[in-house]
């Protein structure tokens, strides 16, 4: 099974080692990585970016079991305009490490989204917000992507405090088959650098898309136009993960 995957592998790195250098060169943007909100920016007309998990990591005791998940995700950004920016997200490999009476270790596709984010205007300098819509494709495998066929829109607005400090404030509502669902996140960046910043959050809602949780993060760039970032959730309801968390690579170029 090994050679399905590590190919893509070796393009990822090659790809990163061309795109660097154009990183270096450009101006400052906002990644969407780490945290549950997104960044309430887009990255201009023309603009690209590429924010890879290197891997994100969920675990969970369920069911006289352990469920692990590892979950290669790449998020592709592609400026339109100064306002509006398409997404295309894939979990390019999910690898599942399940024991249990419905023990599972393997590998596959999983699922792919695309969306479309939109910053609203603002007539403060200190506060920027924007929508992010979001559709999951029909593609993965059964057994690692998701035939939920997911929908959601989702908010976030940011007010920039002194001391280089930020509170957000995310909002999403999703729809699929499983069910409506609701989440409700407040981000505080209570350090923020010029080489790195980190924050804390919590997610609480409602159903089965939710996100329940509490953690925190870090990031640190890597140059102009790179950044590194760690992360980590502890789980807050029964039916949502007991840990998620991860490594991230993000790059980008105007």
């Amino acid at each position: 099974m090994a050679p399905v995957f590590r190919p893509r592998w070796r393009l990822c790195g090659a790809a990163l080692l061309l795109v660097l250098p154009w990183a270096a060169a450009a101006d400052d943007l906002q990644f969407d990585r780490p945290g549950i909100p997104f960044s309430p920016s887009t990255l201009g007309r023309g603009g690209f970016a590429w924010e890879q998990g290197l891997p994100d990591v969920s675990w969970e005791r369920s069911d006289g079991g352990i469920q692990r998940e590892y979950d290669a995700g790449t998020v592709l950004r592609l400026g339109l305009s100064d306002r509006l920016e398409l997404q295309l997200s894939s979990d390019t490999q999910v690898w599942r490490r399940d024991t249990g009476p419905d023990a599972l270790r393997g590998h596959g596709a999983g699922s792919t989204t695309l969306a479309a984010k939109v910053v609203l205007p603002s007539s403060r300098e200190s506060f920027a917000w924007a929508l992010l819509a979001q559709a999951d494709l029909d593609s993965g495998s059964r057994t690692y992507g998701s035939d939920d066929h997911l929908r959601s829109i989702a908010l976030t607005g940011e007010w920039t405090l002194p001391q280089d400090r930020a509170l957000a404030l995310y909002a999403q509502l999703a729809d699929s088959r499983a069910g409506h669902s609701w989440t409700f996140a407040p981000n505080y960046t209570f350090v923020s650098g010029e080489h790195w910043q980190a924050y804390v959050e919590a997610g609480i809602g409602h159903g089965p898309d939710s996100t329940r949780a509490a953690g925190a993060g870090m990031a640190w760039m890597l140059g102009q136009h790179a950044q590194l970032d760690v992360s980590l959730l502890r789980g807050t309801a029964a039916d949502a993960p007991d840990w998620q968390g991860g490594l991230g690579l993000s790059i980008g170029f105007q």
